[in-house]
């Protein structure tokens, strides 16, 4: 069997030993579910003729109460409401639930079964623990000198979790499925919203600028340097002009 989280109570969904043990075909409790166990093996507390209620059977695997050990412990803060101490409790379908909102009826789990401590048993810190679908069975049995009217709500049912009870126990065949998270395909990103494309486009920016800026100086540099043959030119012009005029004037000079 897997181990329990101390914290969460949630089981490891890979174990086999959450299981009805007295349902057939075999009914697999999914522990992400915790109250659903404590109603199920309820419905058979109440309404199975194959369970004896004489042996105060336990509210998670159905076995007599000497084979189970629930402990109970306060919880810290001013509260002080009691929890399941999951590392000294043994049973078969070890889960931790919430014993406050098993406490709370409702037509959508109508199920008060819990773990409480008797009143009237030894002188520990918190008594002997019992279900409550089997105090009245318990009062019978360890304590009949303690009258049953004097217990009140503790032992009547109302008619919504006797209802509420009563459809649970007819539908107990029904095999609750485990709902795994559904695997989300990977988050795809259009090219247009690429991050690389902003890179890119600063590059771009970027060569486009220094080309933009570099420009000018060439052209300047071309100018100048059209100026400069130009200038060239003019002087070799003139050099030959001047050479020119001067062999016309030595060859008016020669007689």
């Amino acid at each position: 069997m897997g181990h329990a989280d101390p914290d969460t109570g949630i089981v490891d969904l890979g174990q086999i030993g959450l299981t009805c043990p007295n349902c057939h075909p075999v009914v697999t409790f999914n522990p992400a579910h915790r109250q659903r166990i404590v109603e199920h093996i309820g419905a058979h507390i109440l309404y199975d003729p194959s369970v004896n209620r004489l042996s105060e059977p336990c509210g998670l695997c159905l076995q007599p109460a000497p084979l189970c050990r629930i402990v109970l412990k306060k919880a810290k803060g001013q509260s002080g409401n009691l929890s399941i101490d999951m590392e000294a409790s043994s049973y078969v379908n070890l889960v931790k639930f919430s014993i406050a909102i098993a406490t709370a009826c409702s037509d959508a789990s109508p199920c008060t079964n819990h773990p409480l401590v008797c009143p009237y048993c030894d002188d520990s810190e918190l008594g002997q623990v019992i279900w409550s679908y089997n105090f009245r069975q318990h009062l019978l049995h360890k304590h009949p000198g303690i009258s049953l009217d004097d217990q009140g709500d503790m032992l009547r049912l109302t008619n919504l979790e006797k209802k509420g009870m009563k459809r649970i126990w007819k539908s107990r065949k029904k095999q609750w499925k485990v709902r795994r998270k559904a695997q989300r395909a990977p988050l795809v990103i259009s090219e247009t919203h690429c991050s690389w494309l902003v890179l890119r486009y600063e590059f771009l920016q970027y060569f486009i600028n220094d080309s933009t800026d570099a420009q000018p100086q060439s052209s300047d540099a071309a100018l100048e340097l059209q100026i400069s043959d130009e200038d060239s030119t003019s002087a070799s012009d003139s050099g030959s002009d001047h050479e020119e005029g001067g062999e016309n004037q030595v060859a008016m000079e020669v007689p």
